[in-house]
């Protein structure tokens, strides 16, 4: 007995441990890809901006724009002592926009630098030592005095650097696992990860921009969208997990990343369609939106309130679509003919309109309500693009190389490299399969009936092919489809078609997903990051072996049509990273360490200026600023516009009542924004001619007469090649002669 009982044991120990070096040796490779990913874009950047060689100060203004606007908060945690008093301080923020108190948390999406602030501060016990930190002199060259400069994971800009290579590798680790996933195949891994690399330039430019919203969420939504794919494989043993895991990540996204509203947006919209067209249930799509219930209210809570997010069409889609399912998704028409079903596709495309039209109506009263204008500015960008509409706020915007629509050298490099090919193919074969599958089962179908009408003229064998379509499309809504399309019988071939048809829903989330980022990336080309990784993503597909059901000769010719495209993926691959590795750059701007330094020495109180160099001001000088890179606010907008006007043709009594009202001390006049032409007509100068009224263009520019003779209330402090700074002298100040009684 003793036996018996033992050998089961034996054999079970025995399974159990070869899963758990099975999964060791997975977990090591998943490791690996990342670690290489990790790896080489440290070295990328390091390459750029010989950063081990800089001091401080120029390392933080090498963070130009909002990358030293979002580092001064994790600045602000490391250096406040203690950690309460740094976060009571983002709480409270009077340097951002002086003299108005800002809560950074509800504000800006800092969140990435708290916590990895508050990590530095748990860890800095163990590793502020000279075994995780080093520091030594740096020769600048003549005319410069040397300076210091550590290096190692101890001084925090490394660790804060290190943190981002981080999630940079597990961007290409969520890729793999994704990509696997969807393709049921280690090669389909592999070859996403290979056109990652060969498209880099078009995936990521976290090597250059490191901190840049974008890549902490990138990674994250990577990993929801493959939690979403498994999900949507069915797997119940994994159901709460999954819920737990894509619940965390939504949340975490929203933190991160503002524009991840639009992402989640189309994320429900897909579904919601999904759902129209019986590729899922109502039950999976219930699931799916409790987990954006609770990522979206966990996410306002964590962001103090955010009343961009709860007035956003992502919260209002939201609120419908669960409205919907709730109360509605059960009012289906049984389709018995044709008639029938364009009956039920012209209700479909009705619930369609319906819920989009209400989600609009729906945002217009809670932004109404709340009285939140934040988001205007991006309905307004996308209206410019189509129209001959220009605001001074959308051409800042447009005039960007990052909000230009996408290029056609990018569609030629992805193209160079195979990628669009691969997906191109892959798409196609996946439709064909499903058409082919769907015919198969359908002809199938025919046969059963009329040899079971053979047998029995009076069985319509209707009740059989139903139980058989429930045991085989276990993850669909098969009792309302059954009773849609079963309940009587029908020859009509296009509704048997219909009735027949399995689509995978993975697969397609994924496609429709694809022609989303499509759509955005071409609108806005900084979005192109997430088209071209989904690109990668889907080229995957052309391993996934079930879906060949070509003849053995044809097969010859599809194997034969991957390898050949492997070799310009491979030429590709060598060709950009030998490019981008070769590249070598040194940061150095003596002329902005100059007015900072002067800043810090002898300028105390508040500064007006560019937004970049504002960033700059605040981040390295810790002086209070009125005006800030992050652009998503309209008093954020505001100010930026009275401040900008310096280099438009206004009168120096009109923009020192605007500096005035700021309470700005000294105004910052830079050379290359007053004096800067373009040819695409996006100097400061066109802009403002362009979005000023027809009165001013007989007017000088005002920077212009601020640099070259000067003006009343503008008095010059400080001059170098670069940059001017100005003191606002407040008339309101009246010195009144001392009186003495004799």
């Amino acid at each position: 007995m003793e036996e018996s009982v033992g050998k089961p044991q034996e054999k079970k120990s025995r399974y159990s441990i070869k899963l758990i070096v099975k999964n060791i040796l997975f977990a090591l490779l998943v490791l690996a890809i990342g670690h290489l990913h990790y790896t080489y874009v440290s070295y990328l950047f390091e390459n750029d901006r010989n950063f081990s060689y800089l001091s401080d100060l120029e390392r933080e203004m090498s963070f130009r724009t909002e990358m030293g606007f979002y580092y001064s908060y994790y600045k602000t945690v490391v250096e406040e002592k203690p950690f309460i008093a740094g976060i009571s301080k983002l709480m409270y923020d009077k340097t951002v926009e002086y003299p108005k108190e800002v809560n950074a948390f509800n504000r800006f999406n800092i969140h990435p630098e708290v916590i990895v602030g508050a990590l530095y501060r748990y860890l800095e016990p163990w590793i502020n030592n000279t075994a995780y930190k080093e520091c030594h002199m740096v020769d600048r060259g003549v005319g410069r005095e040397p300076v210091e400069s550590c290096v190692g994971v101890g001084h925090p800009v490394f660790f804060y650097l290190e943190a981002i290579w981080v999630f940079a590798g597990v961007n290409v680790a969520a890729l793999f696992l994704h990509a696997l996933e969807l393709s049921e195949s280690f090669l389909g891994g592999f070859l996403a990860v290979a056109q990652y690399f060969a498209n880099h330039a078009e995936c990521t430019r976290v090597q250059w921009a490191p901190n840049e919203r974008e890549n902490w969420a990138g990674p994250l939504l990577l990993l929801q969208a493959w939690l979403l794919t498994v999900q949507l494989q069915d797997r119940k043993r994994y159901a709460i997990q999954l819920q737990i895991g894509i619940f965390m990540l939504n949340c975490l996204c929203l933190l991160f990343w503002q524009f991840t509203q639009f992402i989640f947006l189309t994320q429900i919209a897909v579904f919601f369609v999904m759902e129209q067209l019986r590729i899922i249930d109502t039950r999976h799509l219930s699931i799916f939106l409790h987990s954006h219930y609770c990522g979206l209210h966990m996410a306002i809570l964590l962001l103090q309130g955010n009343d961009m997010l709860k007035s956003s069409l992502y919260a209002c889609l939201f609120l419908v679509v669960s409205a919907y399912c709730l109360f509605f998704s059960g009012l289906r028409i049984k389709v018995h003919n044709r008639f029938d079903f364009l009956v039920e596709a012209w209700l479909v495309l009705l619930r369609i309109c319906i819920v989009v039209c209400a989600s609009v109506y729906l945002k217009k009263i809670i932004s109404d309500f709340l009285e939140v204008e934040e988001d205007t500015h991006v309905w307004e960008i996308l209206y410019s693009k189509f129209t001959n509409y220009k605001s001074f706020h959308t051409l800042l915007y447009t005039c960007s190389e990052v909000f230009d629509f996408l290029p056609f050298k990018s569609i030629q490099n992805m193209t160079y490299s195979f990628l669009i090919p691969y997906v191109g193919f892959s798409i196609i074969n996946v439709v064909y399969f499903w058409i082919w599958n769907t015919e198969k089962e359908t002809e199938t179908e025919d046969k059963e009936v009329e040899k079971e009408g053979i047998v029995d003229d009076e069985d319509s064998g209707i009740d059989n092919s139903s139980d058989m379509k429930i045991k085989k499309r276990s993850d669909l809504d098969v009792l309302d489809k059954e009773t849609s399309l079963d309940e009587t019988e029908t020859t009509d071939k296009c509704i048997l078609f219909l009735k027949n048809l399995n689509i995978d829903a993975a697969i397609f989330y994924n496609i429709a997903q694809l022609v989303v980022y499509g759509v955005m990336a071409a609108l806005v080309m900084r979005l192109k990051l997430l088209f071209t990784t989904q690109l990668c993503l889907m080229s995957s597909l052309v391993f996934k072996k079930r879906y060949y059901i070509y003849s053995k000769r044809m097969m010859k010719y599809v194997k034969l049509m991957l390898i050949l495209g492997a070799v310009p993926m491979i030429r590709c691959l060598v060709q950009n990273m030998g490019h981008e590795m070769s590249h070598i750059g040194e940061f150095s701007d003596y002329n902005q360490e100059e007015l900072l330094q002067w800043i810090k020495d002898q300028a105390p109180g508040a500064f007006a200026g560019s937004m970049p160099v504002l960033a700059a001001v605040m981040l390295a000088t810790r002086r209070p600023i009125v005006a800030h890179p992050h652009y998503e606010h309209l008093e954020a907008r505001q100010r930026a516009f009275a401040v900008y006007k310096v280099y438009g043709r206004f009168s120096p009594h009109e923009l020192y009542q605007e500096l005035n009202k700021l309470k700005a001390s000294y105004l910052i006049v830079e050379n290359r924004y007053c004096y800067g032409r373009s040819n695409k007509g996006c100097s400061f100068s066109d802009i403002w001619d362009s979005a000023a009224a027809a009165a001013l263009r007989g007017q000088p520019r005002l920077c212009h007469t601020l640099l070259a003779h000067g003006a009343d209330h503008f008095y010059p402090l400080f001059r170098n090649p670069q940059y001017a700074v100005f003191r606002v002298h407040d008339v309101s100040v009246r010195y009144m002669p001392r009186s003495f009684d004799t």
